[in-house]
């Protein structure tokens, strides 16, 4: 079994044909999803989805690409929503470099709400970053070092794609890293930077609709594209995919305690 643990199931994209998504995620053997929150609008329909299907798990959070169309009322909305038993996550949230530099600070002072609502819940972060590896991590570090608990607060960078030295950090900062379709790619590194993370410090994802894997990449990503994911770990680990999946599998069931939710 496997779990996909970060997939923007509210996507226009699969408004179409969502049951159908959902029925072949588990006949590929997809035994929860967690779906990451970009707006207020996301958190409201994944909780929706979640209410309709017990293996749909949800973040609360604002995507740092769109802080600038919020309000500071709003981290309020969000950190509300952290005490809903379907809300496993606070995210997705973090530092975006690569659109746009306009928005640095405020995308900053969001992520910093952010990390004290997961610190305060002890639910997890999900951390998005692109070409930022080392300004999120300097703010992770800020901001556990002011915390009573530190080991309280964790979470996965989502969409790893960093250096060795990154893996490292996240490594040391008690998270796990988060694989998904890039780890297919012909020229991906994602392998051979992750090298030396435990396997018990990884968790898989699809990041769907994007990044979807090889045999698919270039259309549309869906949950049960993890198993491509869990297939290339496998081979470039020399493990069985059942070892893949049992291990990744049991990580992020108690990692996002998926099973704490009431039935």
């Amino acid at each position: 079994m496997l779990i996909d643990t970060h997939c923007h199931l509210t996507d226009e994209k699969f408004a179409a044909e969502l049951d159908a998504v959902l029925d072949r995620a588990r006949a590929a053997g997809v035994e929860a999803i967690v779906v990451p929150a970009t707006d207020l609008a996301s958190i409201e329909h994944a909780l929706g989805l979640a209410a309709q299907h017990p293996d749909v798990f949800v973040m609360t959070g604002l995507h740092p690409t769109y802080v600038q169309d919020h309000a500071e009322r709003d981290l309020y909305t969000v950190e509300q929503y952290v005490h809903d038993a379907r809300v496993v996550a606070v995210g997705e949230t973090g530092l975006d470099h690569y659109w746009s530099r306009e928005h640095d600070a405020l995308q900053e002072h969001f992520l910093r709400a952010h990390v004290a609502m997961a610190a305060a819940s002890g639910k997890p972060l999900s951390l998005h970053t692109r070409e930022a590896d080392d300004a999120v991590l300097a703010v992770v570090r800020d901001e556990r070092a002011r915390l009573p608990e530190p080991d309280r607060l964790t979470g996965v960078f989502h969409c790893f794609g960093g250096t060795a030295e990154t893996a490292q950090a996240v490594l040391d900062l008690g998270f796990y890293a988060g694989l998904g379709g890039t780890l297919t790619f012909k020229n991906s590194t994602v392998a051979e930077a992750t090298a030396a993370l435990p396997l018990e410090r990884i968790v898989l994802e699809t990041d769907a609709p994007y990044l979807a894997p090889v045999p698919y990449r270039g259309k549309r990503n869906e949950p049960a594209y993890v198993r491509f994911v869990a297939e290339r770990l496998a081979e470039v680990r020399g493990l069985s995919l059942e070892e893949v999946a049992a291990t990744t599998t049991a990580t992020a069931r108690r990692l996002f305690r998926l099973d704490a939710r009431p039935a």
